[in-house]
């Protein structure tokens, strides 16, 4: 059993760039996964145990779960909410009226960019995605 919230830090990371490993949830024997994470720039300058402090808290604000997780939780939103505009393209592609109004934008030498739906009023502000 791993104990949460353990850091590596040194010994198997980069010996320049700023990573670490970090097991933010307690796991039975070989259930436990712990995440690389990389420090590609740092505005704040945090102290290194603060920023690994930090980490260790977002894995615990994820709504779909009452315990820590292994990655943040921003990086699990992010990716339901990329989940969630792929549907609406895939299903704005199956109707025939965007192929006939070609909302997409381009720019030179590339190709066309859908637009992304709009989102109703009621859910523009909440997490409708979770």
């Amino acid at each position: 059993m791993s104990l949460q919230g353990t850091v590596v830090d040194n010994a198997v990371c980069h010996p320049r760039n700023y990573d670490f490993y970090m097991c933010a949830h307690a796991g039975m024997i070989g259930t436990t996964r712990p995440t690389h994470y990389h420090i590609l720039h740092d505005e704040i300058h945090f102290a290194a145990d603060d920023l690994q402090d930090l980490v260790h808290s977002l894995s615990y604000v994820y709504q779909r779960s009452t315990t820590a997780i292994s990655v943040v939780s921003p990086i699990c939103y992010a990716h339901l909410a990329a989940a969630q505009v792929a549907q609406f393209i895939k299903f704005d592609e199956m109707s025939e009226t965007s192929s006939s109004q070609g909302g997409g934008h381009t720019s030179a030498g590339s190709a066309p960019v859908q637009e992304l739906p709009r989102l109703h009023e009621k859910v523009r502000s909440s997490m409708f995605f979770c």
